[in-house]
Parts: C-alpha cells; structure tokens; sequence
C-alpha cells in the first residue's frame, strides 16, 4: 500500500516559511510520497521550496512541479479573474501523475496525523468511499514559542489535549460536511480517477472541496466525515475570522457548483494529461 500528499501553493509572502517547512517535514514522515506544485509563483520570485531548500529533508520523496506564470495563464485559459492560487488545476496535476494507492489532497497549513495513527485508520478504510477529514486548529505562535524544530512535541501535545473538530459549513443548504473541509480529503486512486478530480472550470475561490463531495456521492460512491483523526492546521496572519483572505477576490457560483451540480464538465483529459509536464525529486 502506497500513500501519498499532495500540496500546492506560490512564493508570494502571504504564508511563512516556517509553517511551509514543518507541514512538509511531517507529510514527509507520515507518506509514502510527497508532491508539491508551485502554481503562478510571481515573475522574480524562486519557486517557494527553492527558497527555503535548506529546511526540507532531502529524501528523494518529494516530487516538485513548478506552473510559472506564463504556464498558468495558458492553463486557465487567460482568465484575468482565475484565483492566484488555484487549487483545482494544481491537485488534478498531481493526481494524473501520482500513482499512489490511497491519496490525500492538502494544503501547506496543515500538520499531518502521525503515521501509524495514518496507517491504522487506512488498514480499515473502504476504497469506494471519499473521505473528509475535520482538522484542528493550533496555534503559530504557540509552536514559533516552543521552536519550529520541536514540531514533534507540539503534536505529541496536541494530539492529548486537542479534541474533535465540529465545525459545519452552511452558505448554503447543501454546503459541505464542515468548515474548510478541503485542509485534508482522501480516497483510493479508484475514487479519485473515477470522478476526474476536481472541477477545472471552477478558477475562482471556495466550493471546488464540497463540489467534490457531491461528484463522490453522484458516482456512487461512498461519502464519509471523519472528525477522530488527528491533524492541525497552523494558525496564521492575514485571514479573517470569516475564512477571507488575500488570495480570494472572485468566488465560484456555489448554486451552480453544489446546489445544482449534476454531471462534470471535465474531459478525459482532465489534468492535462496530454501535456508532458517535469518535476524534479528533492
């Protein structure tokens, strides 16, 4: 059994490369393989992960795709309006090239379960059923106090004192499960192939994660929350207690996306399949 993260995100400043380095360090330790996407990093600006290359474990593990700019107007089909960072092409890059037998689709906020918690959760999961799992919050500040370095015991922490994350998402009746439900999704890559990922025509902010919930549901598969799998999301500046922040400008059409969603708009080459796109192993 083979498992695998995988994460995008820009060199834009807008989160800390601290928090980058510990969320990868722990994917890292927790699966199989990890992929990260840089996706529109702007013109001037390294690729994120070749900035702070002295943090990350060199395991020949992690698999590094860079999207620049020019690439990612081209991909969103010279959208002025597709979001910044844009998870939906991002994660349906990887999944067309991970070849991973369970999957997670994440986000570089997050800490990731130990992997034998992982691991003891997977021996008993069904392959037809998407899962969601309900992070938890933890605060940046309190590990920047204890020490990057001590992430480790930060979660050992967590993980006897934090509790069950019950957070419901109702923007509109059919919303997701709960809130930020995209911090951490998992299925086989049966589940993931037989609904063609994400949706590519969604190029704006939020619904693409409960969207894929519906398609889950819509193929016949199974739909499963779970809230007793323990994962952290850091804290971190710039984002309002509504969920706003920086990179989120045009929101995707939640009725048109959730409410009223029946049958994908993607092709059988969603993904880009047909594209030869490199990455580099760190």
């Amino acid at each position: 059994m083979k498992t695998a993260a995988l994460l995008y995100g820009r060199n834009d400043g807008y989160k800390e490369d601290d928090r980058i380095a510990v969320c990868l360090e722990s994917m890292l330790e927790t699966f199989d393989e990890v992929w990260f996407l840089d996706w529109n990093t702007p013109d001037g600006n390294n690729p994120i992960l070749w900035d702070i290359e002295e943090k990350i474990p060199k395991t020949g593990r992690l698999k590094h795709i860079v999207i620049p700019p020019d690439a990612a107007f081209e991909l969103t089909n010279q959208n002025p309006d597709a979001q910044a960072c844009l998870a939906t092409l991002s994660t349906n890059i990887m999944l067309r090239r991970c070849d991973a037998d369970w999957i997670v689709a994440t986000t570089i906020d997050i800490i990731a379960p130990k992997k034998e918690i992982l691991n003891d959760f997977l021996s008993k999961a069904d392959k037809n059923t998407f899962y969601t799992i309900s992070r938890r919050e933890a605060q940046m500040d309190d590990l920047e106090q204890l020490g990057f370095d001590k992430w480790r015991e930060f979660r050992e922490q967590l993980d006897v004192t934090s509790e069950p994350r019950y957070f419901p998402a109702k923007v509109s009746p059919n919303d997701s499960i709960f809130n930020c439900c995209g911090d951490f999704q998992l299925a086989s890559k049966e589940v993931w192939n037989g609904i063609k990922g994400f949706e590519e025509n969604m190029l704006y902010a939020c619904f693409a994660d409960t969207n894929i919930q519906k398609k889950a549901v819509l193929n016949g598969y199974n739909l499963t929350p779970i809230y007793d799998l323990p994962l952290y999301h850091l804290s971190h500046k710039g984002m309002g207690n509504d969920g706003s922040s920086p990179s989120k400008q045009v929101y995707n059409d939640v009725w048109k996306w959730v409410e009223y969603f029946t049958t994908s708009e993607n092709s059988d080459n969603w993904g880009f399949e047909g594209i030869e796109i490199e990455y580099e192993v760190i």
